[in-house]
């Protein structure tokens, strides 16, 4: 019996300590040879070649109705939109660099708040496309 409690105790620690461990979130961006993005101009060198401008918006969804719009359908990470969108875009313009990077984001509701009132958030990215 005395196993059976000391096992049940472990277990009930290891369930009680799981909810303190973090959750961290970092954008990463792609190495300076694959593409070389900056939210300046002036760490590049010259000369370069400017071929046009990238603005994308996208804005998260989630249904209208309280309670019901806490469920996320589709939220906006910043990171995945960088990866998934903007560089196959700078890529596809035939840029290896994208300068005067300028990212708005506005964050999905959080749960207690998007109970009656929730949005997926919104990304909208301005930037220059070069060509080194």
């Amino acid at each position: 019996m005395k196993n059976f409690e000391a096992f049940l105790l472990v277990i009930l620690l290891m369930f009680s300590f799981g909810g303190c461990s973090a959750y961290y979130s970092v954008a990463t961006f792609p190495s300076a040879d694959e593409l070389f993005v900056t939210t300046g101009d002036g760490n590049i060198q010259k000369p370069y070649t400017p071929i046009g401008q990238i603005i994308y918006s996208k804005t998260g969804a989630r249904i209208p109705i309280p309670i019901l719009s806490a469920i996320p359908i589709e939220d906006i990470d910043p990171d995945v939109e960088l990866r998934t969108k903007i560089y196959d875009k700078v890529k596809a313009m035939g840029g290896d660099g994208m300068i005067n990077l300028s990212l708005n984001w506005q964050p999905p509701t959080p749960f207690p708040l998007s109970l009656l009132f929730g949005n997926g958030g919104t990304i909208t990215v301005y930037g220059t496309v070069i060509k080194r």
